[in-house]
């Protein structure tokens, strides 16, 4: 982006005063991402009008904003992720189903996609098919039954449906128009895929439905996961496809893990294209035990798309970009918000929405993230005994030097944090250190057991801020006296 950065003078109270009650004491972005955005689309008045007169069909949102990168005030972005963060998992789910469906349908109006389809009253209902669809296909995946191979979800509720009671939402909208779905596709494929890492599986996994309309592909090593899913659907005229991407590494040398993901969704109708993309990234921070600390780092881009050049309609681009810190005391702090190609109005609608995602998605991945960290697979341990621990004399005292290394970075440099050891085959043999944990590099003072012909198992399991690492070490008394 170019241009000197402008600053407006929104106030907190701005980022919801728009927003109305739908159902039970749930807010919604109505106003910021329905009727802000359609009127701005339509720059009030009828686009068919324009055609004919040949204006150029509708304004988009590139046309309604800025061209240089304007910021949002910082108070107005931690007061959206407060209001946020204050909602149930169900609550943002709705939300979030609600605002997708009318940032959708204002999308429809400067790409054409209202042209095509014949009204905005049918645009709405068929992107709501679409959402239908998609939260259908998500449902299908937590239960195992969209993929031959695939295992029940246990651990993300599914959010029930919620309608809206004051007539601005109904059952045919409740799941939004792919957003949400897609949202919660990726998260049961998360969950999935971390299952299959944490039970040791390595190499390409692909899956897909019969038709083939629907694919999910994960590639797993020791040092991070990557996921890659696709959903096409058809309904009406509405060719839309759905698609997910998430990258899940081991810790960095300063016990971060940085996690990439983003969401596209793409409708195509004729000529007209619009596409929506969320794009994510949360850094969580890890102690020197590899567990979360609390503290981490949301960043989040949204971007939008229009065109329908053949059909005279310009093509729009718009993008808002958070960044926020929530501490380990649950309070936000280092709120920031910039936005291109929108309106300041439109530019909060876009952020609250873009906050609400972030948000939900950070709830469902962390429980996963720290089941990874705790599978044992981002360090190595290497043993160096000070004789060999194969064929010992009974009662033998052996130093055993444990040394942890990050597998990600493979410097040699010691991972540090802690090793314990334990006995996961006890024959007689025992530890001074059995079951503390020591500072590494770790070294232990092993006695052999007391008679001839025994085996033992020592558990090594090492934690640190690089994540954990396991080892089963085996250790013999010879068969028979020198």
């Amino acid at each position: 982006m170019t241009g000197a950065k402008q600053k407006t003078g929104q106030t907190r109270a701005h980022t919801f005063i728009l927003w109305r009650q739908r159902s039970t004491g749930l807010l919604l972005p109505f106003a910021l991402l329905g009727a802000t955005l359609s009127l701005n689309a339509c720059g009030g008045g009828s686009g068919d009008a324009r055609n004919a007169a040949g204006g150029g069909g509708f304004r988009g949102l590139g046309g309604s904003g800025s061209s240089e990168e304007v910021e949002l005030d910082s108070a107005t972005v931690l007061d959206s992720a407060d209001q946020a963060a204050a909602l149930s998992d169900e609550d943002l789910s709705a939300a979030i189903a609600a605002a997708d469906l009318d940032a959708e349908v204002a999308l429809a109006g400067p790409s054409g996609l209202v042209r095509e389809l014949g009204s905005e009253v049918i645009a709405r209902a068929t992107w709501a098919g679409i959402g239908t669809q998609m939260k259908t296909a998500s449902d299908e995946f937590a239960a195992g039954t969209l993929f031959a191979n695939t295992k029940t979800m246990s651990y993300i509720q599914r959010p029930g449906t919620r309608v809206q009671a004051d007539g601005g939402g109904s059952l045919g909208e409740a799941f939004g128009a792919g957003w949400l779905g897609g949202s919660l596709f990726n998260a049961f494929f998360v969950e999935s895929v971390i299952n299959d890492y944490s039970g040791g599986k390595s190499g390409l996994v692909t899956n897909s439905t019969s038709s083939g309309d629907i694919a999910a592909t994960a590639a797993l090593t020791d040092t991070a996961v990557q996921l890659d899913a696709i959903a096409n659907f058809s309904l009406q005229g509405l060719r839309a496809t759905i698609k997910t991407h998430s990258q899940i590494p081991c810790p960095d040398v300063n016990g971060l893990v940085t996690v990439n993901s983003y969401l596209d969704v793409t409708g195509r109708a004729g000529d007209a294209i619009q596409q929506a993309r969320f794009t994510f990234e949360l850094t969580a921070e890890v102690d020197e035990d590899a567990n979360l600390t609390g503290k981490n780092q949301l960043k989040s881009r949204t971007q939008t798309h229009t065109e329908d050049s053949k059909n005279g309609y310009a093509a729009t681009n718009g993008s808002v970009d958070i960044s926020i810190t929530q501490f380990s005391d649950g309070h936000f702090g280092d709120g920031k918000s910039t936005y291109k190609g929108t309106t300041e109005q439109e530019a909060i609608g876009w952020m609250s929405m873009g906050l609400m995602s972030g948000i939900l998605y950070r709830n469902q991945l962390l429980p996963n993230l720290q089941k990874m960290l705790d599978a044992g697979r981002c360090v190595t341990i290497t043993v160096e005994p000070s004789v060999s621990p194969m064929n010992l004399q009974p009662s033998a005292n052996v130093d055993l030097l444990t040394e942890p290394r990050a597998k990600l970075s493979n410097s040699g440099v010691t991972a540090r944090g802690t090793v314990q050891a334990k006995f996961k085959k006890n024959a007689g043999g025992s530890i001074v250190e059995l079951g503390d944990k020591v500072p590494a590099d770790a070294t232990f003072h092993y006695l052999s057991p007391p008679d001839y012909k025994q085996t033992e198992t020592v558990t090594f399991e090492a934690r640190s801020r690089r994540g954990t690492g396991k080892l089963d070490y085996t250790l013999t008394t010879s068969p028979h006296a020198d």
